[in-house]
Formats: structure tokens, C-alpha cells, sequence
């Protein structure tokens, strides 16, 4: 018959204990475990802050997403208090944040929010490069697809991270930025299943005041529209068309237009330029002098991706420019 000493019974249960607790810790630790609702620990340029990892993830596809996913914790920077380091100045990363906050308690009924604002340019500008470096651009410069020819209920529009339109009905849509002013200056379509299409420029604030219904021209022959028509193989600006030679394009082809119009790509071929083709095309003077904004009249599939900001806002630039004067 064997007697147990109550000692050695807790010496025995201690490594148990001790294993138990490891595993569940391991647990914890293993990204699968990570959740949304954890309070992260930063150090940001030596300030301490705390922020739900929802936040710091919530712009889908972003360096920040990926990076505070819970898949790295164990390898990212951490002080030596165990914060997570973020070597950026408090100052322009705490602004990003609380837009991120502010965005994930929007309404309908509350003001619209805004991305953040700097009176200082040169601020302004280290912020859109920290904005930049950790792929926020689309969550913090938002821009959304609007119809504004057509019938509502004939189209389905998605926003980010996958910006496009399907359309059952001959209809025209803009890509407008959205809580701020920095102007679109590139973007790219990708085609889907499209029966017919018109990718191109709009003169801000004439061309979609508000939505109208019924039958319309389309982007390149209403006034003050200029486009590159995908099904006629051509130019096309206020209904004056130009043909250009070997212009096809099918299901998956890729087009860019950059500078605002002044130069077109196909499958990253130059079919446009206002330097390479000066005898033949350049952006008509009428449009030159006008804020433009995106526009796409169609019928079928599209997707709207690579789109590109200018770097400073219109207030900013008319700042400079007065500053030089």
C-alpha cells in the first residue's frame, strides 16, 4: 500500500500546472486567437498610446492590416516594455488614427467625416508619405463611385478594396473623392463582361449636379466630357470622335489613364499621349483650364483600381502658388 505525502502530490500536479498554463498560453499567443476587440500597446515615437487592433486593421489590403493582423506580433518592433514600436512622429500617426476611430462610428445622421487637415505644408506632406508607406491612401483619401446618369435600381456599385460597377442598363458613373480635396490625377479600369463603355474626364460641378434619369449621350459626347471610347476604337470629346489606328480591347484588358487625360496606356501599350501624338491629340483646351474628375458610361463590368492622388490638395497648391507670387 502506497502513501501519498500531500507534498509530493503538489510536486507531481506542479509541472501539469505548469504545462497547462504554457499551452494556454501558446494559445493566446498563436494568431488565430488574436481578435479584433484586443487593446494594442504602442510606443509612437516614444508616446505611449492604446488602440483596438479593428482599428489599426480596418483598411483592407494595407501594410497596417497586415502588419497588426495578430500573423506577426511575435516578430514586430516592441520597446522594452513589451509596446509594440512604431517609429513614426505622434504627431501625424495619432491623426490617422482618430479618422480611423471616427469613420467606424459614422451615421447617416452625423457629419460627414473628414480626413485630417494641416495648415503646415510641409506637415501636410510628411503625413501623406507616412499615409503612403503604410498603404492607407484608399482608407484615409477615400474616393467612391457615384451614378449620376441612369436608373438607380439597373447597377450595382462596390467600394473599396474593390472599387467597380456592374450595370444592366446603358449608365454613367463618376469616381469622386470623398471628405477631401486632393484631386484624382491617374487611374486604371480593368474590363469585365462590358457590351459597351466610355472611360474618361468630366468637368467637376457641371456634369453631375445631380442624378438624372432616362436616356443620355454618355461621357465624350455630352458637353464638357472627354473620354476614350473603348467600342468605336477612338477619342472622343463633346461628340467629336478621332479614331485611333490598332485601339481593341476585350474581357481583362487594362486601362490607364494618367495625368488627368493627358496620356492613355492599354495593356501598358501608349495608344495617347499629348507628347507623343502632339500632331494628332492633346487634351482639348477647353478642359485644360477646369478641375476634372474620372467618369466611365457603360453597359456591363468594370473594375476601378491603381487610382492615384495628386499630393496636395487644391487649397494647398493655391496657397503655394499665392506664396510665389
Amino acid at each position: 500500500m502506497h502513501i501519498f505525502s500531500r507534498s509530493s502530490m503538489m510536486k507531481r500536479s506542479m509541472p501539469e500546472t505548469e504545462d497547462a498554463a504554457t499551452s494556454a498560453e501558446k494559445r493566446q499567443r498563436s494568431p488565430s486567437f488574436q481578435q479584433p476587440s484586443d487593446v494594442l500597446h504602442l510606443n509612437v515615437g516614444g508616446t505611449l498610446t492604446a488602440v483596438l487592433r479593428r482599428t489599426l486593421t480596418s483598411i483592407e489590403g494595407s501594410m497596417l492590416a497586415s502588419r497588426f493582423s495578430g500573423r506577426w506580433d511575435d516578430s514586430l518592433e516592441k520597446d522594452r516594455d513589451g509596446n509594440f514600436f512604431i517609429d513614426q512622429p505622434i504627431e501625424l500617426f495619432q491623426p490617422m488614427i482618430d479618422y480611423l476611430r471616427a469613420r467606424a462610428c459614422e451615421t447617416a445622421l452625423a457629419p460627414p467625416v473628414t480626413s485630417p487637415e494641416f495648415d503646415n505644408v510641409r506637415r501636410l506632406k510628411d503625413f501623406v508619405r507616412m499615409v503612403e508607406y503604410f498603404g492607407m491612401t484608399p482608407g484615409i483619401y477615400p474616393t467612391e463611385l457615384e451614378m449620376c446618369r441612369g436608373e438607380v435600381s439597373t447597377a450595382k456599385i462596390s467600394g473599396h478594396p474593390r472599387l467597380g460597377v456592374v450595370s444592366s442598363e446603358y449608365a454613367t458613373f463618376t469616381l469622386e473623392t470623398r471628405g477631401h480635396k486632393r484631386p484624382i490625377r491617374s487611374f486604371s479600369v480593368i474590363l469585365g463582361d462590358v457590351e459597351k463603355i466610355e472611360i474618361g474626364l468630366v468637368r467637376t460641378n457641371h456634369f453631375v449636379k445631380k442624378l438624372r434619369k432616362g436616356e443620355h449621350k454618355g461621357v465624350g459626347a455630352e458637353r464638357y466630357s472627354f473620354c476614350l471610347d473603348c467600342s468605336q476604337g477612338g477619342l472622343l470629346y463633346e461628340g467629336s470622335f478621332t479614331k485611333l489606328d490598332g485601339l481593341t480591347t476585350e474581357k481583362g484588358t487594362l486601362i490607364r489613364c494618367q495625368d488627368k487625360g493627358e496620356r492613355w496606356l492599354v495593356n501598358g501599350q501608349v495608344v495617347a499621349s499629348s507628347i507623343a501624338l502632339e500632331d494628332s491629340f492633346h487634351l482639348p483646351p477647353d478642359l485644360q483650364q477646369y478641375s476634372l474628375i474620372p467618369a466611365f458610361s457603360g453597359k456591363g463590368s468594370w473594375q476601378v483600381c491603381e487610382v492615384e492622388l495628386d499630393p496636395m490638395t487644391s487649397d494647398h497648391k493655391t496657397t503655394i502658388s499665392q506664396a510665389h507670387l
